[in-house]
């Protein structure tokens, strides 16, 4: 009734990628409102209008946050002004591989954890040592479903 209005279910954005545009989207994993996997499902339905992963990319990034609610809230890492990172992708052409994630202390507003937020599918993943409250001590990989099997697999 109202998608002509508000309807945000088209995967037709070959309009906004020949004009330039820059699309990043950020869903919060623990979101109780709209579902994240729709979230998805829409990204997903997009890349396979626009040619596939890598056109989309060019244009076009999913970030999914651990632990974040709807807008913000939950226990994960949050993204830190992911407006500042699509305007230096926009200005100087550097995309995001991932966004800045941060837990800050809810009295004070300190930031006591970092972390990255990935690109989907890609997943952040402890690299086995350093502080695990450092970003540092992660980097983002592949999902298992993702991977890609070696010559040993």
């Amino acid at each position: 009734m109202y998608s002509t209005v508000i309807g945000t279910d088209n995967p037709d954005l070959s309009g906004f990628k020949k004009a330039g545009g820059k699309l990043l989207i950020w869903h919060g994993l623990a979101d109780q409102l709209i579902f994240p996997q729709g979230t998805v499902n829409y990204f997903s339905r997009v890349q396979k209008l626009v040619g596939g992963k890598e056109d989309t990319t060019a244009f076009a990034r999913l970030f999914l946050a651990p632990g974040v609610a709807h807008c913000a809230g939950g226990s994960g890492p949050q993204p830190d002004n992911p407006l500042n990172q699509l305007v230096n992708w926009v200005e100087h052409s550097n995309a995001p591989t991932s966004l800045n994630g941060v837990i800050r202390d809810p009295s004070t507003g300190a930031i006591t954890e970092t972390r990255p937020i990935c690109l989907y599918p890609d997943v952040a993943v402890y690299k086995g040592h350093g502080p695990t409250t450092q970003s540092s001590s992660f980097v983002c990989r592949p999902t298992r479903a993702e991977k890609q099997p070696s010559e040993g697999d």
